[in-house]
């Protein structure tokens, strides 16, 4: 017996314990461990670097979303540490009563600037920025159109919200207009300016045009384009020319700027009501001093060295030039995600526990993430990736999907 078993105790389990336990997922997360294939919370023991130790040993990191590399980046490490020793290691409570320190409006004003917009709004993680401006924007009459690969914090703030949600097929403006042209109530629509899992970007010209003629407000997600797309690194919005044009878009710090913590940006007006009336920014502690610390050095160097998103895309590229190379197909895109499709969960899997093997940590997406069948194997690229790296994996992964027989040249479901 051990000491979780309620019969040590003589303590029954209520029915709603029950059913947390009785959860298919969790079986199948106790199988994984069983079977040695469970490749979630891997124990990483290092800074988050292209080498991370994990379980015991060096790792070439592919599964990390440090695009540019500042998480390591020792202007990023001392702001956060001065940040510390000035603010402290916690600020101890909620914005709205004594967590506002003026690092926090530092921080908003630089973001604010950066996207040429006029308010900006700091939260704790990313996650709760799209959670607190879905339920701050929506009520129960209200509609939300949503991509049909959107990001879980959108889908619960929506469900926060008691919103009525629509999903519309990926990237596909032209199934939101069929949709929304017949419904005529108010509502928003969301997209994400690169998407996570698959990596490829929205056509969000497109999604402005339809949103204006179906008077929707746009929402952009740019946790992924954020450092990663156009000149200086807005993301999409910039790249397709819609940053003063999109009514909120919402960014994280943990991927790009190497820290935690997200932000809403917009118009002045709409960001200060978004400050009285938004419960997960009103009641959640704010950030620490360190992790707004760390965001903000991060976003001004990469408002001085635009050059680092210059220098990532090309990484990237050598990546997909030598994925295609060896026979493989990724999914097209020009972001730092760079997936290519396997196939069944079980395969998926089987072709991260073979580049795990081989040193190599790379993220298996399987369903629900992605529809049922279609698994992929997602690479991340940072900036501070070798060459010889990016050919390693290469190879490493061309020599994983023959064993699969999932290459071009095999079974033909690796897909474009």
């Amino acid at each position: 017996m051990t000491p979780h078993d309620p019969t040590t105790t003589g303590r029954s389990r209520a029915p709603v314990i029950q059913k947390l336990l009785g959860d298919p997922r969790v079986a199948q997360a106790r199988l994984g461990r069983r079977i040695g294939r469970l490749p979630y919370f891997t124990r990483v023991e290092s800074a988050t670097g292209p080498l991370t130790r994990m379980e015991g040993r060096d790792i070439l990191n592919f599964g990390s979303n440090n695009y540019l590399g500042l998480a390591n980046d020792a202007r990023v490490i001392a702001a956060a540490q001065e940040a510390s020793a000035r603010w402290g290691a916690g600020v101890t409570g909620s914005r709205l009563l004594n967590g506002n320190l003026a690092l926090h409006e530092e921080l908003e004003e630089a973001l604010r600037r950066f996207y040429g917009r006029t308010g900006a709004m700091v939260f704790s993680t990313g996650y709760g920025a799209n959670l607190g401006l879905m339920s701050s924007l929506l009520g129960r009459n209200d509609r939300a159109w949503v991509d049909e690969e959107m990001h879980a914090s959108v889908l619960d703030g929506v469900w926060l919200a008691r919103a009525t949600m629509k999903r519309f097929a990926h990237n596909d403006p032209e199934d939101l207009l069929s949709q929304a042209t017949q419904e005529d109530l108010p509502g928003l629509c969301v997209v994400e300016g690169v998407y996570s899992m698959r990596g490829d970007r929205a056509p969000l010209r497109r999604f402005l045009e339809v949103c204006r003629a179906t008077r929707l407000a746009l929402i952009v997600d740019e946790a992924h384009g954020l450092g990663t797309v156009g000149e200086r690194g807005l993301g999409t919005v910039e790249e397709e020319g819609i940053v003063q044009d999109a009514d909120f878009i919402t960014v994280t710090f943990s991927k790009s700027l190497g820290s935690c913590g997200g932000a809403i940006i917009g118009d002045a007006d709409q960001i200060e009501a978004l400050r009285v009336l938004t419960r997960p920014f009103l009641f959640t502690a704010s950030n620490t001093p360190a992790s707004v610390a760390a965001a903000l050095a991060a976003l001004r160097i990469l408002q001085t060295e635009p050059e680092l998103v210059r220098e990532l895309k090309a990484r990237v590229s050598s990546l997909r030039e030598a994925l295609t190379a060896r026979g493989l197909r990724p999914l097209p895109s020009d972001g730092p995600i760079v997936s290519v499709e396997v196939g069944a969960d079980f395969d998926t899997l089987q072709a991260w526990r073979l580049l795990w093997n081989r040193g190599i940590y790379a993220n298996p997406v399987i369903h629900p993430a992605v529809p049922a069948g279609r698994g992929l194997l997602r690479l991340s690229v940072m900036r501070t990736h070798e060459a010889q790296m990016v050919h390693t994996v290469a190879d490493a992964c061309a020599d994983v999907f023959s064993d699969l027989q999932l290459s071009q040249q095999g079974q033909g479901k690796v897909t474009s």
